[in-house]
């Protein structure tokens, strides 16, 4: 049954008050005094009622008191167990977590465990992950506590190591297999075939995988997925008990990936190593991991983050955690989602202008949102779609088709008329004999061919000169780029990207102060949970430099 932490406050014989002054005055200069401050009584404990029973029964463990322990958790990278022990001995995470009137701290080993449980059961269960809703509340408090405002912002991503490592293509089988048949040896043992009970037989797994030469690895591999195919077709002969069981369904999965076959698996050939999906089973311990090369191999997830930034200030505004062939495009069109605006002005500036002036000024209003990126995160339809809901995407290159050096960097020095319905003139100031808009979007204009011939500009020109006539025909994706490319020569323009390196520092700080890549689960909802609070714990690290008092 659900039941908010409602007696906060403290009492008549509140253990603070019993220390002597100096010691109060050291608590009040800590960093617990900033978090019971200004953290803790900002929890929603109300946002995670869902979680409980709404009929009597057994109260919950406050939640507020659950959800502030796990962030400093993190601050002081603690197991469940070493984090218990202090909320119980150190008067410091009591003090945090407004717990010095309690005669004895109301958590225990399992308290965290079972929140946990429940928050992925949830999660797993309705798609939405409550505690990533609560870090970004935080965070939004953070940012309005430091005075950031809402108009520098920046993004990275970063590999994610999963805690099980890379199995080789005759671990992952033969692990396959002897998970399934320890499973059957619990439920249904009778359905184990004699020559497979080895798999049960101590020393069975270093004989079969290291004790293999190389010569021998291909017709290894191939005994394995026979062995796999012989127990599928024991599995649908069985009870449901076995098709529904989680091992049943990797080892059909892995059947799938691993070989040439068809729906009834009826070739079980091996499938040439290059052939095998980046999203195929790296691990059965942890199905949700992928396979990606990125500066180096990676077999795990990859972490984003969006973070505001003003001056020396900044807090990660949002972030997610996605299986690792989630590509940084797909991030850019979750950010938009995540950051576009509420302020109807912005996006009226964008959709009622038709002035090429007015569209230029409007990009450059401080009211836009600047987004500064790595050029994997940018597409023209992206910065399109962004720039419509209020938010300038700035990328530091691109990683678009270079122009040719010796010609203008696209089509930018021709002009377009205010509507941006057609072309007008060159970059001489020659106007056009014929010009249209294609039905594609494409712009397309001549030009009379003996003023080509003797122009200037003729040799960096992109002009087409032709039998009659000079003829141009280019994308408003083209102009855009090229527009953008003349931007990025800027001494303004490259001060402004200069910034996007400050948040470089997230991803060392993450692995070098909250070991990210040895989170002690299995499962992309469950790794994102560990995820998220380290997340929280380093925006309060923010906040505390902002405000300048020591993490003691």
């Amino acid at each position: 049954m659900y039941i908010p932490n409602c007696f906060q406050q403290i009492s008549f014989f509140d253990s603070f008050d019993e220390l002597p002054d100096y010691l109060k005055k050291y608590l009040l200069k800590s960093w617990a005094h900033t978090f019971q401050e200004t953290i803790f009584p900002e929890i929603n404990e109300d946002r995670f009622a869902v979680l409980y029973s709404d009929k009597p029964s057994r109260p919950n463990s406050y939640v507020n008191v659950i959800i502030g322990a796990l962030i400093i958790k993190e601050l002081y990278d603690l197991n469940d167990e070493q984090l218990v022990a202090s909320i119980h001995m150190n008067l410091e995470f009591q003090y945090a977590l407004r717990l010095t009137s309690e005669e004895r701290p109301p958590v225990s080993i399992n308290t965290f465990t079972n929140f946990r449980n429940r928050v992925t059961d949830y999660y797993e269960e309705t798609g939405q992950d409550l505690i990533q809703q609560e870090v970004e509340s935080l965070a939004d408090l953070i940012a309005e506590e430091l005075e950031i405002e809402e108009e520098m912002a920046r993004i990275d991503s970063f590999m994610v190591a999963s805690a099980c490592r890379s199995l080789s293509r005759i671990e992952l089988v033969y692990k396959v297999n002897e998970n399934f048949i320890k499973m059957l040896n619990k439920t249904s043992p009778h359905l184990i075939p004699k020559e497979l009970e080895a798999y049960l037989s101590e020393g069975h797994r270093n004989e079969v995988i290291y004790q293999t030469k190389n010569s021998e690895a291909e017709t290894k591999l191939e005994k394995l997925l026979d062995q796999a195919k012989e127990l599928y077709d024991i599995a649908l002969k069985a009870e449901r008990q076995v098709t529904d069981s989680e091992e049943f369904q990797l080892l059909k999965r892995m059947l799938k990936e691993q070989t040439k076959d068809d729906d009834d698996f009826d070739n079980i050939e091996p499938k040439e190593g290059k052939d095998i999906s980046p999203e195929s089973l790296q691990n059965p311990s942890d199905p949700d991991a992928t396979y990606r090369y990125k500066y180096d191999d990676n077999t795990g997830y990859v972490g984003n983050v969006v973070e505001y930034f003003d001056g020396d200030n900044s807090v990660i505004i949002t972030y997610d955690l996605k299986p690792n062939i989630y590509s940084d495009q797909k991030f850019s069109e979750d950010a938009i989602e995540k950051l576009a605006s509420d302020n109807e002005d912005k996006e009226d500036i964008n959709q009622d202008t038709d002035d090429n002036q007015e569209v230029e000024k409007a990009e450059e209003n401080s009211d836009f949102l600047k987004l500064l990126m790595d050029g994997t995160y940018y597409s023209f339809d992206l910065a399109s779609e962004a720039l419509s809901r209020g938010i300038k995407f700035i990328p530091g290159e691109l990683t678009i088709r270079k122009p040719a050096q010796d010609k203008m960097t696209f089509y930018e020095n021709f002009d377009l008329d205010d509507s941006r319905d057609k072309i007008t003139g060159c970059a001489s100031g020659k106007e056009p004999d014929y010009q249209e808009a294609k039905d594609n979007g494409d712009y397309y204009a001549t030009f009379d061919k003996g003023v080509c011939e003797n122009c200037g500009l003729l040799a960096e020109c992109r002009i087409n000169l032709r039998e009659n006539h000079g003829s141009v025909s280019f994308s408003e994706k083209d102009y855009e780029s090229g527009r953008l490319r003349k931007q990025m020569g800027t001494e303004e323009y490259n001060k402004l990207t200069n910034q996007r390196a400050g948040i470089e520092g997230v991803p060392s700080a993450l692995r070098r102060s909250y070991d990210v890549d040895n989170m002690p689960v299995m499962g992309l909802v469950r790794q994102k949970i560990f995820f998220s609070f380290k997340i929280a714990a380093l925006n309060f690290r923010k906040y505390l430099s902002g405000k300048e008092p020591a993490l003691t």
